[in-house]
């Protein structure tokens, strides 16, 4: 399964209005609730803040990916949000996140979240894949920026 299988415009995002990492994750995970793939959103919440508590998921270049599997996750999906300002997440480099993926993938998934995870950080190594994302006009112009 890629990046492109789990990633919907209706699950981007181009005017987060999150500004702490709870806030976007939450923004975000109540697109997945629309989309269907995120059945309870708390419970959800519940399994991604405890990942996070094992330690920040601001990887650099102003992305954080935070990622949870849980039993209130249907089915694995990635949201996007784009802030037009930062998300004030504790990162790797010291950069401030403008970027927020969130992966769900649901409990029996064993290691699906963590294929995404992969696959997105190779994809975002790329500078000229950043720069698409930062200059989305619409939802579909970012899941492109993914292929």
């Amino acid at each position: 399964m890629s990046i492109q299988d789990l990633i919907s415009p209706e699950t981007v995002t181009l005017d987060l209005k999150a500004r702490t990492p709870e806030e976007a994750m939450a923004e975000l995970g109540s697109l997945l609730v629309k989309s269907g793939a995120v059945t309870d959103l708390p419970t959800y919440l519940q399994a991604v803040k405890a990942r996070e508590a094992l330690g920040t998921t601001a990887v650099g270049f102003g992305v954080a990916i935070p990622h949870g599997k849980s039993g209130a996750v249907s089915r694995a999906a990635v949201a996007f949000g784009r802030s037009r300002g930062t998300v004030q997440w504790e990162s790797l480099d010291g950069e401030p996140v403008r970027m927020v993926f969130l992966i769900a993938a649901p409990d029996g998934a064993h290691d699906l979240h963590l294929k995404a995870l992969s696959q997105l950080a190779r994809l975002l190594m790329h500078e000229e894949v950043r720069t698409k994302l930062l200059a989305a006009e619409n939802p579909v112009d970012v899941v492109n920026a993914l292929r």
